[in-house]
Formats: C-alpha cells, structure tokens, sequence
C-alpha cells in the first residue's frame, strides 16, 4: 500500500469526552528547557537563559499551554471549521485543492528577525530571513516537527533572546518551546499572524527555474520541479464518498494531536468531577442542617458507595494505558502464541467472517484476525492504549479491515447487529480477578451469533498443595524479627493477601483438583461465584505451608489450543495465585485433606474477589484486590 493512499475511518467513538466547551488549564506543563541545557551544554544555555530568562521552571498561571491554546482554537467560531474549508473547495474536481500565499496581503512594517531590515509584510520578512540570512522555515519545521505554536514561539524567542539564524539552525533541541515565549515581544507584531501551519516560504521560482533549466528537457522539468517545490510540504486532504482521506504524514500529526487532546480532556473531565464531587458536599452540608442526622448517614453511605466504585472504574481502564501492562502480555509467549494458533491454525473457521475483539489493547488479536482471513475485525477497548492501538493497525496497513471503537462494550454501539467470532483475552489472576468475564458475557448475549464462535470457548481453575518453608519464612516469619525488632501485627495483613508468585514444580504436595469449569459458550455471570468441596491427597511428608490456585483456558476447536497456568506449564505473566496458612501443616503420603473453596465478588468491588477456604474443618480469608 502507498503510505501516501487514501485512508479510511479509523477510529469510532460511542460518544463525545468533551462535556463542555472550555477547559480549565492544565496543571502539569512540560518544558524543555532542562532537555536543551544538557544538549546544548551549559554554556550555551546560560548564554540564552541571560538573554531571554530561559527558566526550567513551571509556567505561571497566566502562561497559555500547547493543549489549551488548541483546545480554544478549536472552539474559535472566528476560525473556520475543517468542514467549511472543504465546502469551500470544489470538492467535485479531480485536482487537490491548495491553500495558495494570499497575492494582497495587508501592508506592515515588518523588522526582520536577525537584522534592522524593514519589509512590507510577513512572506517578504520570511524570504529574506531565508535569502540573507540562510534561516529555512521548512527545515525548523522536518527537525523539530513544529506546528502554528512553535512558530509563534520561535518568533519571539528569537525576538527576545537576540538569537543568530545561525544559532537557531544549530540547536538539537527547540528551546523556545515554553509557554512563556506565547507572549508578543513587539506589540502588535504582524510576523506573528502569518499562517505557518507546517509551512515555511517556499524557494523563489528564479532558483527553481535556473535548477530546472540545467536539464535537457527545459520546459517540461522546470514545470515538474517549480510545483514540487511550491506545493511540497502542503497537506491535502481529499473528501470523496463521504470519506475524508488523507496522507501518511497528516495521520500522523493528527494521531499526536489526537493524543495530545485526550490528556486535555482526561484531565477537564478530572476536575470537572472534582467539581461535582465538592458541589454535592455543600449541598449534602446545607440538607443536613435542615433535615438532621439520620438522613445525611444514609445519603452520605450511598453516595461513598458511588464515589468509591467510579474512582476504581476509572482506575481500572487507566491502569491499561500504560504501556509496561502491554509489554509484559506480549512478552508472554505462551498467551500470545495460544492465541495466535487458535486463530490462525483453524483460520477457515475465520475466513470471511466478522469479528469482534474486546478489550483489544494495542490490537494484536485483531491483526491475527486478519491474518486468517477475517472480513472485517471490531475492536473495542476503554483505555487509552487504542490511540496507540490506530498507529499500530495503520503502520501493519490494515487499517481498511480493522475498526477501532472507544469505550466499554455496555455502552458503545458497533454499527454491526451480528458477529460471527468473539475474542478476547479477558483472563485475570486466578482466572476471574478483575471481572472482565462480565463484558464477555455481555458482548456474546449482544453481538455473537447463535453459531459464532467464542475464542477461547472454556475455562477451568484448579487448587493443589504446596510445601515451601523458604519461602514461606520469606513472607510470612519474615515479621517476627525484622532487624531485632518484632512487626509481627503485619502477619494477618500479609496473609489475608493472596500472593502472585511462580510456584516451583518441586514444592508441589499433592495432584491439582478441579474446582471450576465454565463454558464461556453458555455460562452466566452467577456462575463466577461459586462454592465447591474438594479433596487433595498428599504425595509425600512435608510441612504444608500454603494452597495453590491455577487457571486453563481452552480453545476447542477443529485445531484444539490449550493454555495452561499451572506450575508444571511454561511460565505466563499470570503466574500461580498463592493462599499461605497462618502456620505449617504436618503431612504424610497418602493422607488425605478434605477441603472447600468459596469465591465471591468483594462486597463494594466487584472487580475483586474474596475467597474462603477451609482445610479439615479450619476456615481461612483471603481476598484479591
């Protein structure tokens, strides 16, 4: 595919992150003033820091950022939409409309930026800085990646510092990006209207057309290379079909905008609620002096209830958007591989079928999808890795197969009444931690068809017993002395935790027991909290220090993939969940433990698990969380 081609829609979202029209400023700004120090030396630096009160300190309150200068340009009704400029243009011709420099521009007194040359305007201070004074626009604009704001800042900056065009040029770092350069240095200054926008002044035509001339066929080249010089470093976006398309240059700067904005949004949306969250205090403060005590518990236990339960939604997809989470899963050879055989090794099962993948991460199950042959592939994901996840299908060009929808599978609408296959890596530690099952269930009662297909189709958990005294000393004696002194108080609080641990093959005291079996096909949601009897029989004498938990998920198809988290399986990054005992267990060979396992849902969390485990009559509490 040409990486300039046309580009369809990528990106859906079920509704819109921007609750209002102004945002409040961002309280973290990013400089990269302490960045130029260390590459331009500190000579240097201190040289600009003299002239124009270079600071790698915060921005003040007054200073405008990059994501509020661009979130108000966007809602600027003085500037014209990306809509109006296509109304604009003769959308109905075959040629690419081209913004072209204004011939009339307005007349101003202009002092150039390196010298005390006055011009007329904008362009003609621009083509003099570049024809005397060798400053080139463009190639700021390739280093640095500058956009409308960079160059204001560049303006400025060098206004403010005095700096050479030659300094400017040699600088590895754009130093002039802090806020503070947002700030006019000459009033009124004219330089600072001219619409860069990627753009810098182009060659003269002269220089083209002595460049041209020098080749056998004249007038043929001169023309070739005089528009290619003038329109290079243009944007042009088509708009056919009800479809804007556009270069691979363009996807990407609007994919770093794109990202950019999100952090903006994130962050209003954050104080936005913050708001909320205070506003309703006062309100609860003003009824509870009407209305008395009782009243205000009631509405004040509900409304923490709420609070908690949001906060740690919002924590649980914000957890996804970082990206260590994402390596170690793709790290993860036997997930990944399990998943990748399935799909492509029982490929004609899904070979021109539509497929929906939930919580699609950076999107690698869905470009499997493609690989075998899929028609079209949905994916849908809260966090914020699926801007990363749009880079990464159109860099694997399949951006023409794959659609990518933000937001939870409950809320979003997919355009699509019926998929054909259902895929999801939706597994947590000791399978059902943090209660994605849920959203797979949901999905397949929505979307799936009587005979689609779900990927995996069953699951199971299984307990064994372990005797690892180093260990166990490791983590739980390890606070009866503590550098002489005792913290043994911390020993209930250490053992109420589960452990996420490796288990070695040879600490293992018994064969597993199965105490879960679930067909993702048709199980329900109850059927994750469950209670269940079991017996685990003792292969040698040992100290019994703890009971395992492990998970398999099975893909049963005409290839049939397991994969399997037990300690006697090749490691995953869900390891081995790990219940410790307050104290040993003498055990024999042969002997038998009569055991139980009740799991359910924490009481204000429903992504966490409590678990109940009782060992010949005693009875433990853990909790995963």
């Amino acid at each position: 595919m040409d990486p300039d081609g046309d580009l369809p829609v990528l990106l859906e979202t079920s509704e819109t992150n921007l609750p209002h029209q102004s945002f409040h400023e961002s309280s973290t700004n990013v400089s990269v003033a302490d960045s130029a120090a260390a590459t331009m030396g500190s000579e240097s630096f201190r040289e600009f820091s003299d002239r124009g009160q270079i600071s790698s300190n915060s921005s003040s309150d007054n200073d405008v950022s990059d994501e509020d200068s661009f979130v108000e340009s966007g809602c600027n009704s003085n500037k014209p939409s990306t809509q109006d400029r296509f109304n604009e243009s003769d959308m109905s011709s075959d040629e690419d409309w081209i913004e072209e420099p204004c011939e009339d521009e307005p007349m101003h007194n202009i002092k150039c930026l390196f010298c005390s040359e006055i011009l007329s305007n904008a362009h003609s201070v621009l083509e003099h800085c570049q024809t005397v004074h060798h400053f080139s626009l463009p190639a700021l604009q390739k280093k640095h990646g500058m956009d409308q704001y960079s160059f204001i800042r560049l303006i400025n900056f060098i206004r403010s510092c005095s700096a050479s065009s030659r300094e400017v040029m040699d600088m590895d770092m754009p130093i002039w990006e802090q806020d503070k350069f947002m700030m006019p240095v000459i009033e009124d200054d004219a330089l600072l209207m001219y619409d860069f926008d990627g753009d810098g002044p182009k060659e003269s035509a002269s220089d083209v057309v002595s460049t041209a001339a020098s080749s056998t066929d004249s007038a043929d080249n001169m023309k070739v290379q005089t528009e290619g010089k003038m329109f290079s470093n243009f944007r042009v976006a088509n708009a056919e079909g009800g479809h804007v398309t556009l270069s691979q240059a363009h996807f990407d700067d609007l994919h770093a905008t794109l990202q950019k904005m999100q952090l903006v949004v994130d962050e209003s949306n954050a104080t936005l609620k913050q708001y909320h969250k205070d506003m309703e205090s006062m309100r609860k403060a003003m009824k509870h002096m009407v209305m008395g005590d009782k009243q205000k518990e009631e509405e004040d236990l509900a409304a923490m209830r709420c609070e908690e339960e949001e906060d740690e939604e919002d924590g649980y997809f914000s957890g996804y958007a970082h990206f260590s989470i994402h390596h170690d899963m793709l790290a993860d050879k036997p997930r990944t591989d399990s998943y990748r055989d399935a799909i492509i090794k029982n490929s004609h099962m899904i070979r021109n079928k539509i497929v929906l993948d939930l919580g699609c991460g950076t999107g690698i199950l869905s470009m499997f999808a493609v690989q075998a042959g899929a028609s079209k592939v949905i994916g849908v994901d809260q966090s914020q890795i699926i801007f990363n996840a749009m880079a990464i299908i159109r860099e694997n060009k399949m951006e023409n197969k794959i659609k990518l929808v933000r937001g939870k599978i409950e809320e979003v609408t997919l355009n699509e009444p019926m998929v054909d296959v259902l895929v999801s890596e939706w597994m947590g530690y000791f399978l059902l931690f943090e209660g994605m099952l849920d959203s797979v269930i949901h999905a397949r009662n929505k979307y799936l068809a009587p005979d689609g297909l779900m990927l995996p189709n069953s699951c199971s958990i299984s307990m064994m017993a372990i005797g690892d005294s180093e260990r166990y000393s490791e983590m739980v004696r390890f606070w009866d002395d503590v550098y002489g002194l005792k913290m043994t108080s911390m020993r209930p609080e250490v053992l109420r935790e589960a452990s996420i641990e490796t288990v070695p093959v040879d600490k293992i005291l018994s064969d597993p027991s199965l105490v879960l079996q679930l067909d993702l096909k048709t199980c329900t949601s109850q059927e994750t909290e469950f209670f269940r009897v079991f017996q685990l029989k003792m292969t040698r004498e040992d100290k019994l220090t703890a009971l395992v938990g492990s998970f398999d998920v099975t893909f049963h198809l005409d290839h049939t993939v397991l994969l399997s988290t037990s300690p006697y399986s090749s490691p995953t990054h869900w390891k081995q969940t790990v219940f410790y005992l307050p104290e040993p267990i003498t055990v024999h060979a042969g002997q038998v433990l009569d055991c139980s396992i009740k799991v359910q849902r924490h009481s204000k969390e429903v992504r966490w698990l409590d678990v109940t485990i009782t060992i010949n009559g005693d009875k433990f509490k853990y909790s995963l969380s």
